[in-house]
């Protein structure tokens, strides 16, 4: 090739769960993630709580990822704690 290269700005890919957590941050959860929370704070899986509420673990790790996202947390442990202290559960 002649002539000087193009060169590109550094692309910045931001992961979709992050982009989906600071939408929903500040957001109150709703009737079925605090029921969630709830059984995930009496230790219950994904299994078992697909199986209580009678719906598939992929929906309730809909669930909790919203949850995590409303929250501004992470995991199930950083929800619990963000949840007592908000008085949730």
């Amino acid at each position: 090739m002649n002539g000087p290269e193009q060169t590109y700005p550094p692309l910045v890919i931001v992961p979709t769960a992050v982009r989906k957590r600071l939408s929903l941050y500040g957001k109150p959860l709703t009737p079925t993630e605090l029921e969630i929370l709830r059984w995930a704070s009496e230790g219950k899986t994904v299994w078992e709580i697909s199986q209580i509420r009678a719906t598939s673990e992929a929906t309730v790790k809909f669930h909790l990822r919203n949850i995590y996202g409303k929250l501004d947390v992470t995991n199930r442990v950083q929800a619990m704690n963000e949840a007592s202290r908000q008085g949730l559960c």
